[in-house]
């Protein structure tokens, strides 16, 4: 006797957003690092998604095109989550740099027209700047806070 298909897809999604659960909380599979087992849960997450988008009588080609397309989305989100990550780091750091030599920062913004890849954030007591980009960060504060 088979499975009716909405059964085995509940069935299929079931174990799949458990085996994503596990993927995300690591202890039953520890080959994989971290960023690896992230990867994994949001492809398969994006696949579920993708999947049950589709139209009914979709042919196998284009199933395995929306595989594709969830595996580059959750490269991408992966990449955004480390430069989220970096930018973070990053800023942390210039703050405590700064602080150490009298500065008091105001809240960091985005660069126009940079897209996200680059922001600054001034001294509120000399007007001196700080900028952190995926390249580096450019430290244009003085060393001892003074009004210009």
């Amino acid at each position: 006797m088979s499975k009716s298909a909405d059964v085995e897809l509940a069935q299929l999604k079931t174990a799949v957003h458990y085996f994503v659960s596990l993927l995300e909380e690591g202890s039953l599979v520890k080959s994989y690092d971290a960023s690896a087992r992230n990867e994994i849960a949001q492809v398969l997450e994006l696949i579920l998604e993708k999947v049950e988008g589709l139209p009914d009588e979709v042919p196998e080609h284009l199933v395995q095109a929306a595989v594709v397309r969830s595996i580059v989305g959750a490269a991408e989100r992966l990449r955004l989550q480390e430069s989220e990550a970096f930018f973070s780091r990053q800023m942390r750091e210039a703050e405590a740099a700064a602080s150490i030599h009298g500065h008091i920062l105001v809240d960091w913004e985005q660069v126009p027209g940079e897209e996200g890849v680059e922001y600054q954030a001034a001294c509120q007591k000399c007007g001196g700047f700080i900028y952190v980009s995926l390249s580096g960060t450019y430290n244009l504060l003085l060393d001892s806070c003074e009004r210009v």
